[in-house]
């Protein structure tokens, strides 16, 4: 049985987007101590030192959400190496339901194809858990 299998939910079956989409999840659920790492520390960089979103991202207003696009989008780069591109990452508010849904959009290979990845993560602000449907 793989890491991914156990400990992700992952089978080997599941579509490249849905795999990714699993890791965006898992992202956006994780809370990162926002250190300040130096670039010399490459290893470092990409440690689970370095993964998930500042715990203020709910905080929400304009420039905090610019960083935490910023912020997704850096550790999407650094932690799945299946997204070719990003394209968009848009932050959607809803304060009626007091949370937050990610739209990440991008392209990834798969063999010898290009396709396009186009996932939406829904959050509440109060316990940063994944609505379903999301």
């Amino acid at each position: 049985m793989s890491f991914a299998t156990a400990f992700l939910g992952l089978r080997e079956n599941d579509t490249t987007e849905k795999q990714i989409a699993a890791t965006v999840e898992s992202v956006l659920q994780s809370i990162s101590p926002e250190c300040d790492v130096p670039d010399s520390l490459q290893n470092v960089r990409s440690s689970n030192l370095c993964y998930g979103v500042p715990m203020q991202w709910a905080l929400g207003d304009g420039a905090q959400s610019k960083r935490t696009r910023g912020v997704l989008r850096e550790r999407l780069t650094t932690f799945e190496p299946r997204l070719n591109t990003l394209s968009e990452i848009d932050v959607v508010e809803n304060d009626d339901e007091n949370s937050v849904t990610f739209v990440v959009v991008g392209t990834s290979q798969v063999g010898s194809d290009t396709e396009t990845v186009d996932i939406q993560k829904r959050l509440s602000r109060m316990d940063q858990h994944v609505d379903s449907g999301g």
